[in-house]
C-alpha cells in the first residue's frame, strides 16, 4: 500500500463526497450562513463590512480570495457557495499530506504503517465531515499541524509563520502554538543535555529542567533564541486581545469564557472512543484491573471523588446545546445525561479508564513533562467553552493520536480504525443528505442532521 495510491483513493471518495453535498444543499447550511456571505463580501473588495455574529477572524476568507481572483478574469461570481466549499475541500488534500508529513517524522521507518495512519487520522469522522463544508476547521488544523511539522523539521521561522497564520483561522491556535515551541525546547534540551527522558518522572523531570536553566550557558541562550518565532506569534496574539479587548470577535455574549472542567472528561472519552481500535490493544479494561495495586486503587476513588465535585459544580449546559436538534451532542445530552441526574456520575469510571488508557498508549514515546504540557494546553483550550461540541476536541485529537506508540500499534489496527471512521462518515453523511426534516417554525425550509 504507497501513500500516493490511498490518497488517490481518499481524494476520489471525498470528491464525491463534495459532489453530492452541493447537488443535494446548495445553498448556505448551519454555520455557512454567516462564513459564506462574508467571504462574498470579500470578493467583491467589501473589506470594511463585517457581520458581528462572526467570532473568528477571515483568514478563511482571505485564502479564499487567492483562487477566486484568479477565476474572477475567466467569468463571474467565482465565490459562489459550491466554489468556496470547492476551496476548503482543496485545503482538505493539503491538510492529508501534512498529516503523512507529520506520521513520516515521527515514524520514520514504518511505510506502510504510515500510509495506513494517514488515511485513518483523514477519515476522522468531525473532521472529514467538515471538509466539504466552508468552515474554518479544516483550514486551522492545516496550518495548526503545518507548524508541528516544520517545527519537528528544526525550520523553527516558517514554523511560526504557520502557526501566525492559524491565529487569522481561530484565536484559541495560539495555545497550540505555545505547546509546539515548548515541544521543540523541549527536544532541543534532550539533545544538547541528555534530560528529560520518557523513563523520567515528571517531578525528576521537572528538576532536571530547573538545573539545567540555571546554567545560564550557551545552550541556555540557543534554547531563548528558538522559541523567539513562536514567543512572537503569543507576542502577537496578546496585542490583538488588548485592541479587540477580548479574545472573541463579533457576537461575545455568547461566547463568554466559563469554568467547565468536567470538558476534559468528555475529550478523553472522546479519543477513547473513536480510536478504539488503536487505543484498546495498547491499554484494555483487563490491563487496568491488573494494574489496580492499594495505592492506585485508593489514588482511583479520590480522583473518582474529585471528578464529582467537578461534574456536580461545574456542569455547564449552553443554551445553543439544548436549543438546536440538528447537532448530535444534542442528542447525547438530552437522552443520556439528562435522562437521570445520576446518569452524568455514572460515567466516572469511564473517565477514569480513559485518562488513564491514554497515558498508557503516550507513555513510551513522550515524556511525563510533554504530556502535562499536551493535558495543561488541552484544558486552556476546552475548559473555558461552555458549549459540548465535538469539533472542539480535533486539534487536541491529532496531537494525542499523532504521538501515540507506534511500536505497540499494528497496521491491522490503523486500518480497523479507518474502517471504523469510515462506517461513522458513511452513516452521518447518508442522514445529512437522506434525511432532512423541517421545523414548525421554518415551515419549507429543510434542516439536516450534522456534528
Amino acid at each position: 500500500m504507497t501513500v500516493i495510491s490511498v490518497f488517490v483513493l481518499y481524494a476520489s471518495i471525498s470528491y464525491g463526497v463534495l459532489h453530492r453535498v452541493n447537488a443535494e444543499v446548495p445553498s448556505p447550511y448551519m454555520d455557512e450562513v454567516f462564513h459564506i456571505p462574508q467571504a462574498q463580501h470579500y470578493c467583491r473588495g467589501q473589506f470594511g463590512v463585517w457581520d458581528p455574529k462572526l467570532t473568528t477572524p477571515p483568514g478563511l476568507y482571505l485564502i479564499s480570495m487567492v483562487p477566486a481572483s484568479v477565476l474572477s478574469m475567466l467569468g463571474p461570481n467565482p465565490c459562489s457557495p459550491e466554489f468556496l466549499r470547492t476551496t476548503n475541500w482543496a485545503l482538505s488534500l493539503l491538510l492529508f499530506w501534512t498529516i503523512h508529513g507529520l506520521v513520516r517524522q515521527l515514524r520514520p521507518s514504518q511505510s506502510t504503517m504510515a500510509a495506513a495512519t494517514t488515511l485513518s487520522l483523514s477519515l476522522l469522522p468531525v473532521s472529514f465531515f467538515l471538509h466539504h463544508m466552508y468552515y474554518t476547521d479544516t483550514a486551522s488544523l492545516l496550518f495548526v499541524l503545518l507548524s508541528h511539522s516544520l517545527s519537528l523539521g528544526h525550520r523553527h521561522l516558517a514554523a511560526g509563520i504557520a502557526g501566525f497564520v492559524s491565529l487569522w483561522l481561530r484565536q484559541t491556535n495560539v495555545i497550540w502554538i505555545v505547546f509546539i515551541g515548548a515541544s521543540a525546547a523541549l527536544r532541543e534540551i534532550q539533545q544538547r543535555a541528555n534530560i528529560v527522558r520518557p523513563t523520567d518522572s515528571l517531578l525528576s523531570s521537572i528538576g532536571q529542567l530547573c538545573k539545567w536553566a540555571a546554567r545560564m550557558d550557551r545552550d541556555v541562550v540557543r534554547v531563548a533564541q528558538l522559541l523567539s518565532p513562536y514567543l512572537l506569534v503569543a507576542a502577537c496574539f496578546v496585542a490583538f486581545v488588548h485592541v479587540n479587548k477580548g479574545i472573541v470577535l463579533g457576537d461575545k455574549s455568547n461566547h463568554e469564557p466559563v469554568l467547565h472542567i468536567p470538558q476534559i472528561l468528555y475529550f478523553c472519552s472522546y479519543v477513547v472512543g473513536v480510536s478504539a481500535p488503536t487505543v484498546l490493544p495498547l491499554a484494555s479494561p483487563k490491563w487496568l484491573v491488573r494494574q489496580l495495586t492499594v495505592p492506585k486503587l485508593v489514588f482511583s476513588l479520590v480522583l473518582g471523588m474529585a471528578m464529582a465535585i467537578c461534574i456536580q459544580r461545574y456542569t455547564i449546559e449552553h443554551p445553543f446545546l439544548l436549543s438546536d436538534n440538528r447537532h448530535y451532542p444534542f442528542y447525547i445530552w438530552k437522552n443520556i445525561f439528562r435522562r437521570h441526574w445520576a446518569f452524568r456520575y455514572a460515567f466516572i469510571p469511564l473517565y477514569i479508564y480513559a485518562m488513564a488508557a491514554l497515558n498508557r498508549s503516550l507513555c513510551k514515546d513522550t515524556t511525563a513533562l510533554w504530556r502535562l504540557g499536551l493535558a495543561l494546553c488541552t484544558a486552556a483550550v476546552l475548559v473555558p467553552s461552555p458549549l459540548l461540541e465535538f469539533r472542539y476536541f480535533t486539534v487536541p485529537y491529532f496531537f494525542v493520536r499523532l504521538h501515540i506508540s507506534s511500536s505497540r500499534s499494528t497496521t491491522r489496527a490503523v486500518l480497523l480504525e479507518a474502517l471504523w471512521f469510515s462506517a461513522i462518515n458513511a452513516a452521518t453523511i447518508w442522514v445529512f443528505i437522506n434525511r432532512p426534516f423541517a421545523w414548525e417554525s421554518e415551515p419549507g425550509q429543510l434542516q439536516r442532521f450534522m456534528w
